[in-house]
């Protein structure tokens, strides 16, 4: 297993028990699970790039081109390659990966994403979890039984199905992944 990668950050620490975070310097410092390091180093990379192998290895995507189970094009210049099995969607701007789309089992016809996600949550967290780790979002929003919650800062948001975000049983649908920089 390779190490993980330590981030500082300002956010509150995580109590979902799949980081470990520290006091140093007046700060919080996450360790960051290496597929989060992974997901992290493949955006803005092309999809040949070792640096997305990664990723997708990290996620249990054991042959980057056969494993591919659909491609789909929408101009001017976006594609999405998914790994539905997987449980993920790389969306690609002008040929470099701009977003991750990780699902939950049976969503959309995808498998449940294996792979960890940023500070700590799990696609199996509720979103009380999501909030309780990250915060209050940035924006949030929805319709019927289906809500989101994103951390722009943070390239990061949530899809929830749920009327509220406090329901005990609001699961995690789909997230998206960016790079907020």
């Amino acid at each position: 297993m390779k190490p993980a990668r330590v981030m500082e950050t300002d956010a509150p620490p995580s109590t979902s028990g799949q980081s470990r975070d520290v006091a140093a310097m007046g700060s919080a410092v996450e360790i960051e699970d290496e597929t989060v390091v992974a997901l992290r180093a493949a955006l803005g990379r092309t999809i040949d790039s070792h640096e997305v192998e990664a990723f997708l290895r990290a996620v249990g995507v054991k042959d980057v081109n056969g494993d591919v189970t659909d491609r789909k094009k929408f101009p001017p210049s976006s594609e999405f390659v998914n790994y539905r099995p997987h449980g993920v969607s790389l969306c690609f701007e002008n040929g470099k990966l701009d977003t991750v789309h990780c699902y939950s089992r049976g969503v959309d016809g995808y498998g449940e994403f294996a792979g960890a996600l940023p500070s700590g949550i799990a696609m199996t967290s509720a979103a009380v979890d999501v909030v309780r780790a990250l915060g209050e979002p940035t924006t949030k929003g929805g319709v019927g039984r289906m809500i989101w919650l994103s951390y722009d800062h943070m390239g990061i948001k949530f899809d929830i199905a749920a009327t509220d975000w406090e329901e005990p049983d609001a699961s995690i649908r789909s997230v998206a992944i960016w790079d907020a920089n």
